[in-house]
């Protein structure tokens, strides 16, 4: 009796469903199968193209049998589109479809994350792997079953179509829509003429979706919750693509998979909440269809590949090219003149002024080297309080010193100068005295009077000093100042309290301390970054392969921020022309060393032979931080070639901590050239780094409006702390007695005062002052994300401040500037702005998401393999190199200049 009933209810349920629909096509029903269950399934012979509306409930299942031919030379896929406006979440529909060597199944609606359902599916069946393994011509049978669990009839729409466009053909677009139910996909095999291939799809809509290239293998996965199953993907908003080479896919055979997500957070980053839609609501379902165009389009070939990385380390061999010509040229000149017994004149330094300074003839009769302020020999030292009068010092500052030398007793007896009649005396304040009969700067072999003769001594100081009146119970100081004699004593800062002091200062006033012990100080920065550099770099370079291989092995191209337009692959790295773009960096850093390593060694040559004119005249020479700023150029194209294997937000620091390092090491070499005597140590200067770059870490990592707050703050006390230690001359301390030294200093020196004691230091600090505490306003509202290019801004900024600072005070002390220097200026200003208007273009930023930054993605610019930011490498580079030459050149003209005549500033 109940199975009288199920049979009555069926009969009725097909009539209804007839009158309902209009009829169905004539293959509808045409045999029932009674199973030992008691369910019912009914075979249906059906047809391609054509629409089938039925329905099923508890106990029976219908099975649609579709059979077409496959053909080898032009493979098809079939698509089914199935629809159901009754099914629920709690009774669904079910499609499961048998092929030869697969099963694909279903349900509708589809549910999307547990959230959303969809009452329409699409889903392309796999062919089967007739394009990798092949098949003759011959017939092929797929079958449809639909069943459902509901205790009532679901009503559904099946339509099956054959896909004659199936495969993709190189340079052809190609137009489809897709949503989260109805993915799509398509087969491309590269010609055998083709080795590499680009892989883009756009969309004019900003959807979030799936992209994703995968073997021809079964099953295809083409849903949200398993793209990410197998193969190489990325996620996308309007456009991305995926270079890809032969050997990726068995014979370059793979298939371009398009799905949409149901939300937009996996490509923005933001959480939407959408409530839970019905299956019946078509609207919810159009609003997720995105519009799709995929090409597929031809690479460079292997001759373009190589000519390409061929010319980009032709460049700057050409340098070394250039280089090497330049200083061959110079030896040559340089040698002409020794033979001829005629040294070059200063101002002709400027043919080849790049690497070394020009040789003098003239020797001294001296056996050991004073980089001191004593000249060629000690002589009998004026007291205290008479340099301090002749010096320009305040009335306060006398008084104060008088009452510390009272209270301390002699400190040293005067030194009687042993004075030969071959060997000219100084002044102890002002090395070596020139001629007057000399021009400044001038050596005195280049007199136009007759030929090179030993230059004549200067005169001596009068045996005793103009006389000014002088408090009771003053004792003169020793006249050494040299590292080892009173560094460790009180009268040492007694002394420097007053040299350093004055109102104006000399190079002579600040290269007191042996020159030994200073070249050691500075040469510590090198060695000190070498040290860096080697713990630095090994676990950098371990971790970037470790991202590479992670993106390999899982085939997540959002794991890393390419530029995936212009991205040339090279064995594992997917990215090779961007990490080879880094070669300038090493190159020209090489290159510095080497002309920094001939100018040491030039200039040691000519202190060993008693060059007078080497030891005793124009800026002392120390190439610590020489040295030491190009090794962090060389270890800046290192971390950044390790940084663009993989760029993302977790190793971003790798790419500006060097950056950091140049821009501090610049900024103190150009400090040191006038303060050699009051330089920062290597140990503080690059502890002071390392806080920068925590800093910017933090920045990054936790960018609260409370970081901010307190960055502003710190921010704002380190530029005052670092004004009162540029303004003093390193005679101002952070101690206890700060207040009371401030208030003594208001009271005598701001109000009593109309004007600055050291103008020039304080214009320039006052314009860095309100310059910092914009950027510092700046931060503290606008709040950038960038954090880390927002501190590598507040370094350059600073640089180029001081270094216009020092160029300005230089002409106005009446100095030149050699025109081989004048034209690096001009150079590196034409390539600093070339370098910078390619490096705003930006091509990826890591501050988003990576769909996001693919919408910045852009094709190569140069011979088809370099894009925007490898042309930033390339002249950011060739910038650096020229900076770093105009720093090694800028001072060249006071060779022959006494140090006594050259101003500190």
């Amino acid at each position: 009796m109940a199975t009288f009933v199920v049979l009555v209810a069926a009969i009725l349920t097909a009539i209804s469903t007839v009158e309902t629909s209009g009829g169905v096509s004539s293959g509808a029903r045409p045999a029932r199968v009674r199973r030992q269950t008691g369910e019912l399934r009914q075979e249906i012979p059906a047809e391609f193209t054509q629409i089938y509306q039925g329905s099923v409930f508890n106990g029976t299942e219908d099975i649609y049998r579709y059979t077409y031919m496959q053909n080898e030379s032009s493979p098809r896929a079939i698509r089914v589109e199935v629809k159901s406006e009754g099914a629920t979440e709690d009774y669904p529909l079910l499609f499961v479809v048998r092929q030869q060597r697969g099963i694909l199944s279903w349900q509708v609606p589809l549910m999307i994350r547990g959230i959303y359902g969809y009452d329409k599916v699409s889903r392309t069946l796999c062919p089967m792997d007739h394009l990798q393994v092949g098949v003759k011509d011959e017939k092929e049978t797929v079958y449809l079953e639909v069943s459902a669990a509901s205790p009532t009839a679901l009503n559904y729409r099946v339509n099956a179509t054959i896909l004659t466009d199936f495969i993709l053909s190189t340079g052809q677009p190609r137009n489809f829509l897709v949503s989260p139910s109805q993915p799509q996909y398509y087969a491309y095999k590269m010609p055998p003429d083709l080795d590499m291939v680009v892989v883009k799809v756009s969309s004019p809509n900003s959807l979030c979706a799936v992209f994703s290239l995968q073997p021809i293998k079964c099953p295809v996965y083409d849903l949200d919750r398993n793209i990410e199953f197998v193969g190489i993907y990325q996620t996308f908003m309007k456009k991305a693509a995926i270079t890809v080479q032969r050997s990726y896919f068995p014979n370059g055979e793979f298939y371009v998979v398009v799905v949409v997500k149901a939300t937009d957070a996996d490509c923005t980053g933001e959480m939407e909440t959408i409530q839970p839609a019905y299956p019946s609501e078509e609207a919810f379902e159009m609003r997720r269809v995105k519009e799709v165009n995929v090409v597929v389009g031809p690479s460079i070939t292997d001759s373009q590949y190589v000519t390409a990385v061929f010319v980009g380390i032709l460049v700057f061999v050409l340098f070394y090219v250039v280089t090497f010509m330049v200083l061959f040229i110079q030896w040559i000149r340089q040698r002409n003149a020794e033979l001829e017994g005629l040294a070059p004149r200063p101002e002709e330094q400027g043919y080849a002024g790049i690497a070394s300074n020009a040789e003098a003839p003239i020797n001294a009769q001296r056996t050991e080297p004073n980089y001191g302020a004593t000249g060629w020999d000690r002589v009998k030292m004026p007291s205290v309080l008479d340099t301090a009068f002749t010096d320009g010092l305040s009335l306060n500052h006398i008084t104060i010193l008088g009452k510390k030398l009272s209270n301390n007793g002699s400190v040293s007896s005067q030194k009687e100068a042993n004075i030969s009649p071959n060997k000219p005396t100084t002044d102890p304040y002002t090395m070596g005295e020139q001629p007057a009969e000399t021009k400044p700067g001038i050596p005195p072999t280049d007199q136009p009077n007759g030929p090179p003769i030993p230059p004549n001594p200067p005169p001596p100081r009068p045996a005793q000093p103009k006389s000014y009146p002088k408090p009771p119970m003053v004792h003169t100081l020793s006249d050494s100042s040299m590292e080892d004699d009173i560094d460790m004593l009180d009268d040492a800062d007694e002394d420097k309290d007053i040299y350093r002091t004055k109102t104006f200062l000399y190079v002579a006033d600040l290269a007191r301390k042996d020159h030994r012990h200073l070249s050691q100080k500075y040469n510590l920065y090198s060695w000190n970054l070498l040290t860096i550099s080697v713990f630095y770099a090994l676990p950098v370079i371990q971790l970037v392969i470790t991202y590479q291989k992670m993106l390999n092995t899982t085939g997540n191209e959002d794991i890393c921020y390419y530029n995936f337009f212009c991205a040339q692959p090279a064995g594992d790295l997917t990215a090779f022309n961007n990490v080879y773009s880094n070669i300038g960096y090493i190159m020209l850093g090489v290159l510095i060393l080497i002309l920094v390593y001939r100018r040491d060694y030039t200039h040691q040559k000519k202190v060993d032979a008693g060059d007078r004119y080497a030891i005793d005249y124009g800026i002392p020479k120390h190439f610590g931080l020489f040295y030491a700023i190009g090794i962090a150029l060389v270890m800046e194209g290192v971390m950044s070639g390790c940084y663009h294997v993989c760029p993302n937000y977790s190793n971003f620091q790798f790419d500006t901590s060097f950056m950091y390092i140049i821009g501090g090491l610049g900024m103190l070499k150009l400090y040191q050239t006038r303060h050699p005597d009051i330089n920062a140590n290597a140990y503080a200067a690059y502890a002071s780094l390392a806080i920068v770059i925590f800093v910017a870490v933090i920045g990054v990592v936790f960018g609260t409006p409370y970081f901010w707050a307190i960055f502003t703050i710190v921010y704002v006390l380190a530029i005052l702390a670092l004004t009162a230690q540029v303004y003093y001359m390193g005679r101002w301390r952070l101690d206890m007695g700060i207040f009371h030294r401030m208030y003594l200093l208001i009271r005598t020196d701001c109000l009593q005062c109309s004007k600055p004691m050291y103008w020039d230091r304080f214009v320039l600090l006052l314009v860095g002052n309100i310059i910092n505490w914009s950027l510092a306003l700046f931060g503290a509202v606008a709040q950038p994300d960038d954090f880390a290019s927002f501190m590598l801004a507040i370094f350059i900024i600073n640089f180029l401040l001081y270094f216009v600072f020092y160029i300005v005070m230089k002409l106005r002390s009446g100095e030149r500037i050699l025109w081989v220097t004048v034209g690096l200026i001009i150079i590196t200003l034409i390539c600093w702005t070339l370098a910078l208007s390619f490096f705003f273009k930006g091509v990826t930023t890591w501050e988003k998401t990576p769909a996001q930054s693919r919408l910045d993605n852009k094709d190569c610019v140069l011979m088809g393999f370099y894009d925007d930011h490898d042309i930033w490498h390339f002249m950011s580079a060739i910038s650096m190199f020229c900076s770093f030459l105009v720093l090694l050149m800028l001072d060249d003209d006071l060779d022959y200049t006494p140090r006594d005549k050259i101003p500190v500033f």
